[in-house]
């Protein structure tokens, strides 16, 4: 049963990216919530502001400049906020903490799955994942079946098989032929081949991200640089998204990491990157949150609330995401018999996921181009491993001085200076008890004298 509207319809305003799914996702979604809202006399009008390359250039250069600026003005010119999920911390302090506002069922079902690791800024929970990007490992059926070769479980039967298989194309004269891409450029992919390729090292699906300063790191560079080397990408690890695309286009590849894309899907052969062994992967995730602006009018609150709900429910996950070969962020969706009839919820389920280092820093762009071209320091020029991995763990390292000598002697060195001094600066004393030298320090009694150097060598022993 319908009601007759009272009062005034509010509009509340969403921006998004184009290049984040504007057209394709959040479009249907706003005119199904619209359309939700007539039906049910909520009085609640969504509307969505998309900016794309060419019209954010009015007020700055790129779509996060233009959230900047909203913020810094505390502007209430937008109520939800579509963001990478890479800038977490920089938009984390001008959201809502949605702990406060949605219910605890409707959270949970998005904390048992990334929003833990992609949404959290001190505590606070300031938005929700709409889709999952991953990357993922699609693979030539034919050239595996031509030589009679099965899918590498590990990055050691990548190589064998990846050998194998260029050697004996090269004998064909196929010299297009690309037997792994690597996509390590100089682009955003780099920092999340990087990082999912030291996961993919550590010792069981359970552990956490490797210490960087681990052996693990040091085996997962090492391998890198063999698969380089072995496989004869000095070009080809460099090259981006593009190159990858047309790869898959033309068919002439062997295995090629990229981004889980729901039409490459459906035309290709796929499968979870390997690991250092069999069972172990590791898969950077990507994706877009929404959030609502602290900003945004108090009097539209509950409304705000409201089309956050709505957009982030379950139904809509189904709809647009899932039920599209989509990376759902809820996961109990993959336990559905809807679902599951129409898309490979025990592959989805099998990913093991880890989100960039967004939180390591509060210029996450800056860490993360510092912390790329150290790696590369050693992929593509001559530093080691270990040189490398010291300085990617210097960047937000506060150091202090230690009689521990495993990193530096200064500590040491320092100290036992120190000590040197303190005896000089206390033996000075005696000097003024001696009597060919007293009438030098008469001006001041033998107590002062005494507080002053005890004062003068606390001092820096306070620091």
């Amino acid at each position: 049963m319908k009601y007759k509207k009272i009062g005034k319809t509010v509009t509340i305003n969403i921006i998004a990216f184009t290049q984040n799914g504007g057209n394709l996702l959040y479009s249907p979604m706003v005119n199904d919530f619209n359309k939700y809202s007539i039906d049910n006399n909520l009085n609640i009008k969504l509307k969505l502001n998309l900016f794309s390359e060419l019209n954010s250039t009015i007020i700055t250069t790129d779509y996060e400049s233009t959230l900047d600026s909203l913020f810094q003005r505390k502007s209430n010119k937008y109520d939800l906020i579509f963001f990478d999920n890479i800038y977490i911390k920089r938009f984390g302090p001008y959201l809502l903490n949605l702990k406060n506002v949605l219910p605890k069922d409707h959270i949970d079902m998005y904390m048992e799955g990334v929003a833990k690791q992609t949404c959290m800024y001190n505590d606070k929970l300031v938005g929700l994942p709409m889709t999952i990007d991953c990357t993922l490992l699609y693979y030539n059926q034919e050239y595996l079946d031509k030589y009679n070769k099965e899918l590498p479980k590990t990055w050691d039967d990548l190589i064998e098989t990846g050998q194998y298989i260029l050697n004996e194309e090269k004998k064909l004269n196929n010299t297009d032929f690309v037997p792994y891409n690597g996509l390590f450029s100089e682009l955003e992919i780099g920092i999340c081949s990087i990082y999912e390729f030291i996961y993919s090292f550590r010792n069981s699906v359970e552990s956490s991200f490797p210490n960087i300063r681990s052996q693990e790191a040091v085996n997962a560079l090492e391998k890198m640089k063999e698969i380089k080397e072995k496989l004869n990408l000095d070009t080809i690890y460099k090259q981006d998204e593009g190159f990858t695309i047309s790869k898959i286009f033309d068919k002439n590849y062997l295995f090629l990491k990229f981004w889980i894309i729901p039409y490459f899907v459906q035309v290709s052969r796929i499968t979870y990157l390997p690991g250092v062994k069999e069972g172990i992967s590791g898969s950077t995730i990507g994706g877009h949150n929404l959030g609502i602006s602290i900003y945004s009018d108090p009097k539209h609150r509950n409304a705000t609330i409201e089309a956050l709900k709505f957009l982030t429910s379950k139904n809509m996950q189904r709809k647009y995401i899932a039920l599209n070969d989509y990376f759902s962020p809820i996961p109990s969706l993959y336990e559905e018999d809807e679902v599951c009839s129409v898309v490979n919820c025990t592959f989805y389920k099998g990913f093991q996921l880890i989100a960039r280092p967004i939180l390591q820093s509060n210029d996450y762009i800056t860490y993360s181009t510092r912390f790329k071209n150290y790696i590369y320091d050693f992929l593509y020029r001559n530093k080691t491993s270990y040189e490398v991995l010291k300085n990617i763990d210097d960047i937000t390292r506060y150091y202090y001085l230690s009689l521990n000598n495993e990193d530096t002697v200064m500590g040491l060195i320092l100290f036992i200076s120190a000590i040197i001094i303190i005896i000089f600066m206390l033996g000075s004393l005696l000097f003024i008890f001696i009597n060919k030298f007293k009438i030098y320090f008469s001006f001041l009694s033998n107590d002062f004298w005494i507080i002053y150097i005890i004062g003068l060598v606390l001092i820096p022993l306070a620091f």
